[in-house]
C-alpha cells in the first residue's frame, strides 16, 4: 500500500526519474572511464619499467639489485622484463618459462593512441590464465623499447576494483544530484502544485466557503499564472452564483407577479370584450385591438409561469403574412412614440414559416428598442424602417433605424440578459432581455437575430427566417 501511495505521488516519481537519469548518464560516461583506467593502469606499469631500467644501467653488478627488482615486481605484477636493442632483446629481470595461456600484445608506443572501448570488457570478464604483453618506449639511451609481460588476472583484478568504486560512486553522485533537484523542483513545483490542489478540492466541496486570505501570486512563470488563473476563475464563478441566487430570488417573485397579473388581464379581457361589441365602430375596432393586446399578455405571462417550471412551448409554425405581423407590431410602438416614422418595404404577399405571436413579440421588442433610442435623441429625423432579401429558402428581414448606434459595451453583450447594460442607445437603460428573448425566439423557429452594423448614423439588425 505505501508502495503504491509513493509510485503515485508526483514528488517520489520526480526523485526516482532525477536519480535513474544521473545513472544513465554515469553509465554513458563509464565506458570511456574504463578504458582510460586501462590505458593509465598499464602506462603507469610501462613508467616504473622505464625508471627501473635507468637505475639498473650501469649497475656492474646486477645481483646487487635483486632487491630493487624484487620490489619492482611485488608492487607492479610483472613477471617478466625486457630491453630491446638494434633488434635484440635483452632480459631484465623475470623467467620468461613461467607464462602460461595466450600472449596478448598491447603497443603503448603508438603516438596519439585513444584507449580501445572493447578491450576493458574482454579483460573484465575472461577468467582465462593468459598473458599481456606490453611494448614502450625506453627512456635509457640505446634501447629501442621495453617488454613487459603481465598476468591478465592482475589487469581484471584492478578494473574490477576501479568499476567496484565508480558503481558505489555514481550511486552517490545520482542520490545527491537527486535529492538537490528533488529539493529545489519541490519549492517551486511540487509545493504550490499541492496547495493549488487543495484549493481546488475545497473550492469544489464548498465554492461559497472563503479559505484565509491569500496573496495573489507574482510569479512570472507558467505556474505563477496557473495559480492566477484559478485565483480570477474562483472570483468569476462566485460572482457566477451569488447572480444565480439573486435572479432565483428573482424568478420567484415575477412567477408570483405573473401569476396575479394573469388574473387582473382576465378581467380587461372581459372588459376589452365587451367594448369590441360596441356598436361604435371606433370603439369596437380599438375593443379589438385590446382585446388582441390584452390575450397576448396572458399569453406572456403563461409563457414566464411555464419557463419557472422548467417547461418551454414549441413554437407552433404555421404560413404567415410577415408584412401584417410587422405592421401590427409598428402600429403598436409607433402609437407610444407619435414622433417615429415608419416605412415597411416588405411585400404583401410574402409568406414566411413562424410562429405569429413569437414574430409579434421579436418584431415589437426591435421596433420598442429602436423608437426608444431615437427619441432619446429628440432628432426631427426619427425613421424605422423595415426591408428584406429573398433568399432561396430563407428571408432576411433588415430592422434600421436613424438612432445614435449602440455603445461598445452593448455590443460586448447584446444578446445576454442582465449583462447589455444599456442594450440600444446612450441614452435608455435596459436589462436586455428584449434582445435576448427575441434571439431565443428566432433559433426556436429555425431562423437567427443578429446585429448587422451600428454607428452614429442608425442601426440595422437582421432577422432570419424560413421560407414558405
Amino acid at each position: 500500500m505505501i508502495d503504491g501511495f509513493i509510485s503515485r505521488r508526483l514528488s517520489s516519481k520526480l526523485l526516482l526519474l532525477t536519480i535513474g537519469f544521473v545513472m544513465l548518464a554515469e553509465m554513458l560516461l563509464f565506458i570511456p572511464s574504463v578504458a582510460l583506467e586501462r590505458q593509465s593502469w598499464l602506462e603507469d606499469r610501462a613508467r616504473q619499467a622505464g625508471l627501473l631500467a635507468q637505475a639498473l644501467t650501469g649497475v656492474p653488478d646486477y645481483q646487487a639489485s635483486q632487491t630493487l627488482t624484487d620490489q619492482f615486481v611485488a608492487d607492479t605484477d610483472v613477471m617478466v622484463m625486457a630491453a630491446k636493442r638494434d633488434g635484440m632483446t635483452e632480459l631484465v629481470l623475470g623467467t620468461p618459462g613461467g607464462i602460461t595461456g595466450e600472449v596478448i600484445m598491447i603497443d603503448l608506443r603508438e603516438s596519439g593512441r585513444f584507449p580501445s572501448l572493447t578491450a576493458p570488457f574482454s579483460d573484465l570478464f575472461s577468467d582465462k590464465t593468459d598473458s599481456l604483453r606490453v611494448m614502450a618506449a625506453s627512456p635509457v639511451d640505446g634501447q629501442d623499447a621495453i617488454e613487459l609481460i603481465i598476468p591478465r588476472n592482475k589487469l581484471r583484478w584492478a578494473l574490477r576494483d576501479y568499476v567496484r568504486n565508480i558503481f558505489w560512486l555514481s550511486v552517490f553522485i545520482a542520490i545527491i544530484t537527486g535529492a538537490l533537484i528533488f529539493w529545489a523542483m519541490s519549492a517551486m513545483i511540487i509545493r504550490p502544485v499541492q496547495q493549488l490542489a487543495e484549493d481546488m478540492t475545497a473550492f469544489r466541496e464548498d465554492p461559497e466557503k472563503r479559505r484565509a486570505r491569500q496573496v495573489r501570486s507574482k510569479r512570472h512563470d507558467e505556474i505563477g499564472q496557473l495559480q492566477r488563473e484559478f485565483t480570477d476563475l474562483k472570483q468569476s464563478l462566485r460572482a457566477a452564483f451569488r447572480q444565480r441566487e439573486r435572479l432565483a430570488g428573482l424568478g420567484m417573485s415575477v412567477a408570483k407577479i405573473n401569476h396575479d397579473l394573469r388574473n387582473v388581464l382576465t378581467s380587461a379581457l372581459l372588459i376589452s370584450d365587451r367594448l369590441s361589441m360596441n356598436p361604435d365602430e371606433k370603439m369596437s375596432t380599438m375593443g379589438e385591438r385590446l382585446t388582441r393586446t390584452v390575450e397576448r399578455g396572458i399569453s406572456l405571462t403563461e409563457d414566464v409561469l411555464s419557463y419557472s417550471k422548467a417547461e418551454t412551448a414549441d413554437p407552433q409554425i404555421q404560413d404567415v403574412r410577415i408584412a401584417f405581423t410587422i405592421g401590427e407590431a409598428a402600429a403598436d410602438v409607433t402609437a407610444q412614440f407619435p414622433g417615429t416614422r415608419f416605412r415597411n418595404t416588405i411585400p404583401t404577399d410574402l409568406m414566411v414559416r413562424t410562429d405569429p405571436d413569437h414574430a409579434y413579440r421579436i418584431f415589437h421588442n426591435l421596433f420598442r428598442n429602436a423608437s426608444q433610442a431615437m427619441a432619446a435623441t429628440e432628432s426631427p429625423n426619427r425613421v424605422l424602417k423595415v426591408g428584406v432579401d429573398i433568399m432561396k429558402d430563407s428571408v432576411d428581414l433588415r430592422i434600421s433605424d436613424t438612432g445614435p448606434g449602440l455603445p461598445d459595451r452593448a455590443r460586448e453583450n447584446l444578446f445576454q440578459a442582465f449583462s447589455g447594460g444599456q442594450a440600444h442607445s446612450a441614452g435608455t437603460k435596459s436589462t436586455g432581455l428584449g434582445l435576448s428573448i427575441s434571439k431565443e425566439l428566432a433559433k426556436a423557429q429555425g431562423g437567427d437575430l443578429c446585429l448587422l452594423s451600428s454607428d452614429e448614423n442608425g442601426t440595422t439588425f437582421q432577422l432570419t427566417l424560413p421560407k414558405s
